[in-house]
């Protein structure tokens, strides 16, 4: 297998000819390409035979790349963005085999096939990848859990997974009323107004306790910042400089510089180690369902469409495709790129693009 710095190379010619994106995006907080008329009101010829489980992929594929991180590094850490509905089996599954059930006239559990009356969470039976996802993961980052609607799931309170909060507040009065409360219940938080200003720079951002201590699991952080955009950056080593002199418990960054060049080993440690001298944890982000075209994977004849399992535009991206993730092309390019990730020396890894089971969903309808 070629090696990170190879590929990149290889990949230059190709990553150049196109320009980086104006705005760095998450999902939750951007909507570039919203969904379309038909694809929120589907008007289907005919019912579909079979409905896959686009849940139990996107569980699959996580552990999938889990499994190789703890072999390698046990103590790696899994940091999952809008994970939650996978920490047990949920109702969109179990209403799903009820509809397959009634599709080859097997013996329904109810009229309607589904399990709306009385569902909640419920604590995963031990050997199934419920369990393995639950027992698996660090933490939990959620959307404006304190500035908006967003929910934690009761079994990760039950199990006392590590909570990352990102709130993008309406004004300085909530952001403040936000921060008292992430402290008030032991949240790791990061907030901002204007989304213009999140993800893309060390400024700006209120440091919430700021201390000498050494940071060797995410429950011991007081604070975290998301730095998902270089842009702001002229070149690499201005940008490794300015984070090292910040005293964030963890960083999270992306794992290449703007999305080309690779950090060398004295970079990594020196980003392990904040302005005051003390350790924290830095965190590789990766994208397990969607291609860009600056990834150093990308080849030029590819657009939407094609290859086929190129599906769909980004929501919170302008140019990135949603993929179809179970495909095994796309599973053998996440896992290379994973591996490499591993390689480099991080202490963990924040999986996105997880929510995009739910588009898939949205185009299979139960009901």
């Amino acid at each position: 297998m070629l090696s990170l710095k190879n590929k990149i190379i290889i990949s230059f010619f190709i990553i150049a000819v196109y320009s980086s994106e104006a705005i760095a995006g998450l999902y939750g907080f951007h909507n570039y390409n919203p969904y379309t008329k038909d694809e929120r009101i589907l008007d289907l010829k005919e019912v579909p035979p079979y409905i896959q489980n686009y849940r139990a992929d996107m569980r699959d594929n996580l552990l999938m790349l889990i499994r190789y991180a703890k072999e390698q590094n046990p103590d790696f850490k899994i940091i999952a963005h809008e994970g939650q509905n996978l920490l047990t089996k949920s109702l969109w599954e179990y209403d799903r085999e009820g509809y397959n059930r009634a599709r080859t006239n097997e013996q329904a559990l109810d009229d309607s096939f589904l399990f709306h009356d009385n569902y909640q969470d419920k604590d995963p039976q031990r050997y199934t990848p419920e369990y393995e996802y639950l027992h698996s993961i660090d933490a939990v980052v959620i959307n404006n859990l304190y500035c908006g609607k967003g929910k934690e799931r009761p079994l990760a309170k039950k199990y006392n997974l590590s909570s990352i909060t990102i709130e993008h507040c309406s004004s300085q009065n909530e952001l403040d009323d936000m921060e008292i409360n992430a402290m008030i219940n032991k949240k790791i938080s990061y907030g901002f107004i204007d989304i213009n200003q999140a993800f893309n720079n060390t400024n700006g951002h209120h440091l919430i306790n700021d201390s000498s201590k050494n940071i060797f699991q995410i429950s011991d952080a007081q604070n975290v910042l998301f730095l998902l955009d270089e842009d702001n950056y002229s070149d690499k080593d201005t940008y490794v400089t300015e984070l090292s002199k910040t005293n964030y418990d963890i960083i999270i960054m992306n794992p290449l510089f703007q999305k080309k060049e690779r950090y060398s080993a004295q970079d990594i440690q020196k980003l392990k180690i904040k302005k005051n001298g003390s350790k924290r944890l830095l965190i590789a982000t990766i994208n397990v369902s969607e291609a860009n075209p600056n990834d150093y994977f990308w080849q030029k004849d590819w657009t939407l469409g094609n290859p086929e399992w190129l599906k769909r535009k980004s929501f919170y991206s302008q140019d990135s495709i949603i993929t179809k993730f179970w495909h095994n092309d796309w599973k053998k390019i996440i896992s290379n790129f994973f591996k490499d990730i591993l390689n480099e020396g991080f202490d963990g890894i924040f999986f996105t693009g997880i929510e995009n089971y739910q588009y898939f969903e949205q185009q299979s309808p139960l009901e």
